[in-house]
Parts: structure tokens; C-alpha cells; sequence
């Protein structure tokens, strides 16, 4: 499980256990650098591939002058500029003879010529030459790592940078963003439709479109209808696609794409016709209840934890296959991950890596009948490769989902459908239709909620004063995700911030909500600014003084009573003994953040 620092984000000693997962896997990439530079920088001819091999001692081992002579050879290259040359000059030093200053070095020249995964190798290497927590190679590690993963992100949205510090990641502006601009979109990875929300306002699971019909509307009182009325109201109704899985009862989507798609991501290993052991969970999820003794107790839904592993599993799959298919393995039939090496298996948890997992471990014994559920499904023989789904494994990935779940669905709610229905009826020429239809409209339906895991915001730490809100949007028009809006204005270095907690809530109840969900105490402007009660000045934390008991009939053992200071009357989170002590906070910061926060919209994540 990892460990998170005061912002949310991953701590050192998470990071070099997770750059483990690199180890091995750049040799093609440090292959093909070496080749490049070979070519286009030395203008040497291609020799054998051993030569572009990382050079190992075979017993030819340097004399202590030659090492030096040839580090103080690549320090020369790269203050000169010549990162490719400086780069060959360390990688010709034997791997066994490589100086901590030469790993920081060729880590150093990788990442300045953005080939950030061998950067990352070389500054693991680095951290386990130093044998010891060094600080700074863990951030140097870490920002070659983000820098990888997020390489792509970053291309896409200039206006924007992660940066890594000794706190940890965040997004920051690289220029002025103004009020109300659009900064960036995400699409999840995985998501899946809220327990409470999945039967009473049915939703497209690949899209996420509403998929009310009339018959989910007005649910009962539909049968009761008469005839001629249900196909009036059927003719009035926005026109729904339904196209259900041809193999099982349990999902339903927009269309045969759709369809199709989560066959291919998914549905294919979580059929109960191709897996019964999942028939349980399906039903689960559609009972409604998100509180059931030893089953669940969490808003988003276990389907998304299914999608999960079901998506590692069949990423190792396609990696294994794409390897072996010459070798003859018939991945029909199960076989052990350790069959297959640890790279497939590696890379296919990378991909969820960046997801904080944070939490009581103790909390799956809460929830045994999941755990039993999650492992009967796959431990089932349909599953194509055996993967070890034990407590730890069921620990991790659901604090995975519970610290980065984020609500989102696509613009064509449940709400939308039915406004539009209205408008239909109450066109000139049917208002008799809608007077006959009043009785059985229930108002507004629910709209569907999906929670989902998104790569890039999940890199937006909190604030309590957020400077951006989440949004929801159609991101393509066959995918949906979410947009993040610029509040106010931001200056490049301004870090991008959103809520995590209800804002309303008093500075109190904030942080212990952030300190049991997320494992961070926020020390954010507001909570610097706004304190926790009128017994205490917020300001100079002078005690208010003491009082005789108001009401004798009740006791306070041995608490004395205390005379409440007065409160700020804009936002009424500070309370000051004196009007100087008001000045002064006033002064250095609270007139930034003294408003009315019941007001506020709320951007929280789903969980």
C-alpha cells in the first residue's frame, strides 16, 4: 500500500519501491539511444548487438585512474552540452564500476533528452549504489517517471506542467489562465455506474449515456397504462437505442460500438455466461444498496473494482500473446503469470500506478463476502492467466479506487431525456395529452452517476480554496469525461487545485475527512486563515475568558465554561478577541478567502 505525503501524493519511500517495476524493461530503449548516438552523434558503423549491450565487467576490470579519467570525461561532455556524448561516456563504464555520480549523471542526460524511462532506470540505480534515503534522487526519480507517463498529457495541454517536489506531484500553470477557461479534459481509464443510481436511472456502461425509457420513468404505474397512452408517450419519448449483451441479462448499452467495446475491455472475461461466479456480483450491484453487512459499505461500485483487475488481466494477455505467438502458447488455456515473466505482468500494473492507495487495511475484514466474491471470480478456470487476488492485492486496488474515484457522467443525463419529453407534450395541439400525463409524472428523474479513475486529475491536489472545479463533459462524441475550469485567475507557477471534501463543512470536519480518506493534514490558505471554534482566537489563539456555569442542572465535570469571542460576520469561521486581531488577519490573508461557503459548488470525488 502506498503512503502519501501532506498534499495526497505518493511519498519517497513509495517511490523507489515502485521504480522496481522498471528494472529490466529499458534495455531497448537504452539500446536503441545507444545506437542513435552511435550513428548520427560518433558517426560510428553499427556493430554487433553485444556492443550496444550495457558493458559488464568480464573480468577486465578499470584501474582506478582509468574510472576517473573517464567520469571526469563525461562531466566535461555534458557541461559542454553534449548530453548524447556525455551519456555514451558514462554507459561505456562497466555497469559494476558505475560511481554514484555517473547513475546521476547518465539519469541526468536521459531526461534532458526526454528519453525518460532509461532516465528512470539510471536514477534507480542510483538510489541503490547510495544505499540510503537520499532525498533528491527520490524527487529525480519520480520526476523522470512522471515525465514518462504523462509525456503525451503534457504535449497535448502546453498550458500546463506536473512538477515534483519533496511534497510530492502536482499540476501547476505554465501561463495565465484566466476565470472560466477550460484548462484540460480526461477520460477515465476504468469507471463504472454508482450502485444507488444503476437501476433507477440505467445509463450506456462504455459511454455513459442516460438510457431511460418510459417504462424505467414511470416505473409501476407504466403497466398500469392503458395501451394507446403508453405508445402516445413512446412517440413523444427522445428516441433510446437499447442494444443488450447477447449472452447475459445484466448490461445494456447506446449501441453495438459500445457494445462491442466493453466486450473487448471487459465483459468478455466478466460474462456470467462466460464466468457464473460474477452472477453474484451483477446482482449486488443491481439491488441498489450500498450499505450491506459484510458485503459493502462504499459509494462507488464494485463493479469498477472488477474492471480493474479484469483490465490488468487481460493487458497481460495481449502482452504475453503478442511475445509468445510464435513460441505456440495456446492462450486458451490458464497459465501462472510467472510463466510469463514479470514484464507483461509489471507493465500492466504500471498502468494504475499513479493512483494513490491509502487506507485501514483492517477495513476488508468489514467486507468479507466481497473479498470471497472478488476471488471466486477470479479464480474461476475461465480466467485466461491465474492471478494472485489475495486480501493485500483487494486492500490496495480498492484504496486505489476509494482515494481517486471521481464522479462524472456524459452530458446526456436522465434529466435531459425528460425535458425534452416535456417539451414534446406541451407543443400546441397535445395539451390534452399533457393534462391526461400529469398524474403520473414523478418531476425530474435521478441522473446516472459513474465514478471513474482519470489519469491527469487524479494528479490535482486539494485545496480548500480550490482554484479549479470539475465538470463533466462529452470529451469525444463516442467518449465522456470530465474538464477542469479554471475558479480564478492564475499566474505561471500557480498550482491547479480542487476540492476533495464538502466546503461547507467547517474547518474541523475538513480535515478529519482528509486525514481519514486521504492521509493529509490540509494546511491550505483557508484552514490558515479560518479556525475551529469561538473559544480560541483564530488569529493570536488567545483562550476566551472564563465564565460561571449558565445552567447549574448540567454538569461539565471539571471543563470550565468559557465566553464564545465574536465570529466574522461574512463568512463566520474566525473568531477574534479584539478588533485588532481582526485587522490583522484581515491584513496578511483572511479578506482572500472570507466568503460565504455554503455557496459553494461542490467538485468533490465520488467517494
Amino acid at each position: 500500500m502506498s503512503a502519501v505525503n501532506e498534499n495526497g501524493d505518493r511519498t519517497n519511500e513509495d517511490v523507489s519501491s515502485s521504480s522496481d517495476q522498471l528494472k529490466g524493461c529499458t534495455s531497448k530503449e537504452e539500446s536503441d539511444l545507444i545506437l542513435r548516438i552511435r550513428r548520427t552523434v560518433l558517426h560510428l558503423e553499427e556493430e554487433s548487438s553485444n556492443d550496444r549491450s550495457s558493458p559488464k565487467n568480464d573480468g577486465n576490470t578499470l584501474s582506478a585512474a582509468t574510472l576517473d579519467f573517464k567520469s571526469e570525461r563525461a562531466k566535461q561532455k555534458y557541461a559542454a552540452g553534449s548530453l548524447e556524448e556525455a551519456f555514451y561516456e558514462c554507459w561505456k563504464i562497466p555497469q559494476e564500476q558505475r560511481p554514484l555520480e555517473i547513475w546521476k549523471l547518465g539519469g541526468e542526460c536521459c531526461k534532458k533528452l526526454r528519453v525518460f524511462a532509461v532516465a528512470q532506470r539510471w536514477f534507480s540505480e542510483a538510489i541503490h549504489v547510495c544505499r540510503s534515503n537520499n532525498s533528491d534522487l527520490n524527487v529525480k526519480l519520480e520526476q523522470a517517471r512522471i515525465a514518462r507517463l504523462f509525456n503525451n498529457y503534457l504535449t497535448q495541454y502546453p498550458t500546463i506542467d506536473i512538477r515534483v517536489d519533496h511534497r510530492g506531484k502536482g499540476i501547476y500553470a505554465k501561463r495565465v489562465i484566466s476565470p472560466g477557461e477550460d484548462v484540460f479534459t480526461d477520460i477515465p481509464i476504468v469507471h463504472a455506474q454508482t450502485v444507488d443510481t444503476l437501476s433507477i436511472s440505467p445509463a450506456c456502461p462504455t459511454c455513459t449515456i442516460s438510457l431511460l425509457t418510459p417504462p424505467v420513468y414511470f416505473e409501476a404505474t407504466w403497466s398500469r397504462m392503458p395501451d394507446k397512452l403508453q405508445r402516445y408517450i413512446e412517440e413523444q419519448w427522445p428516441p433510446i437505442t437499447i442494444v443488450p449483451c447477447p449472452h447475459c441479462p445484466f448490461e445494456q448499452y447506446c449501441s453495438e460500438r459500445c457494445r462491442d467495446r466493453a466486450w473487448k475491455s471487459y465483459h468478455r472475461l466478466l460474462c456470467p455466461s462466460v464466468n457464473p461466479e460474477t452472477t453474484e456480483l451483477y446482482h449486488f450491484c443491481a439491488n441498489r444498496q450500498i450499505i450491506v453487512r459484510d458485503t459493502w459499505n462504499s459509494i462507488f461500485s464494485p463493479m469498477i473494482l472488477a474492471k480493474l483487475v479484469t483490465m490488468i488481466i487481460l493487458s497481460i494477455v495481449e502482452s504475453v500473446q503478442n511475445e509468445t505467438t510464435s513460441n505456440g502458447i495456446d492462450l486458451s488455456q490458464p497459465h501462472l503469470t510467472d510463466q510469463t515473466d514479470d514484464g507483461p505482468l509489471e507493465h500492466a500494473k504500471e498502468t494504475f500506478s499513479e493512483f494513490i492507495s491509502s487506507g485501514d487495511a483492517t477495513y476488508v475484514h468489514t467486507i468479507p463476502r466481497m473479498l470471497k466474491i472478488m476471488q471466486n471470480i477470479f479464480s474461476h478456470s475461465s480466467m485466461p492467466i491465474h492471478y494472485e487476488f489475495n486480501e493485500q492485492e483487494f486492500v490496495h486496488r480498492f484504496y486505489q479506487i476509494a482515494c481517486n474515484a471521481q464522479s462524472f457522467s456524459s452530458p446526456v443525463y436522465a434529466t435531459t431525456i425528460y425535458t425534452k419529453f416535456l417539451a414534446n407534450i406541451r407543443q400546441r395541439g397535445k395539451a390534452a395529452l399533457y393534462q391526461v400525463l400529469q398524474p403520473f409524472l414523478k418531476g425530474e428523474p435521478v441522473d446516472q452517476v459513474f465514478g471513474g479513475l482519470f489519469p491527469l486529475q487524479s494528479s490535482l491536489n486539494h485545496s480548500c480554496d480550490n482554484s479549479c472545479e470539475i465538470m463533466d463533459c462529452q470529451v469525444t462524441p463516442e467518449v465522456a469525461g470530465i474538464k477542469v475550469r479554471c475558479k480564478h485567475q492564475l499566474k505561471p507557477g500557480d498550482e491547479l487545485t480542487i476540492n476533495y471534501v464538502d466546503l461547507a463543512l467547517g474547518r474541523r470536519a475538513r480535515r478529519a475527512m482528509l486525514k481519514r480518506a486521504y492521509n493529509f493534514w490540509c494546511e491550505c490558505q483557508r484552514c490558515a486563515f479560518e479556525g475551529d471554534d469561538a473559544y480560541s482566537c483564530t488569529e493570536c489563539k488567545t483562550l476566551s475568558p472564563v465564565i460561571d456555569n449558565p445552567n447549574s442542572t448540567i454538569t461539565n465535570e471539571n471543563i470550565p465554561y468559557r465566553k464564545p469571542f465574536p465570529a466574522c460576520s461574512r463568512c463566520r469561521n474566525a473568531w477574534y478577541c479584539s478588533a485588532a486581531c481582526q485587522k490583522q488577519a484581515w491584513k496578511q490573508g483572511h479578506k482572500l478567502i472570507c466568503r460565504d461557503w455554503t455557496k459553494e459548488r461542490s467538485s468533490s470525488s465520488a467517494n
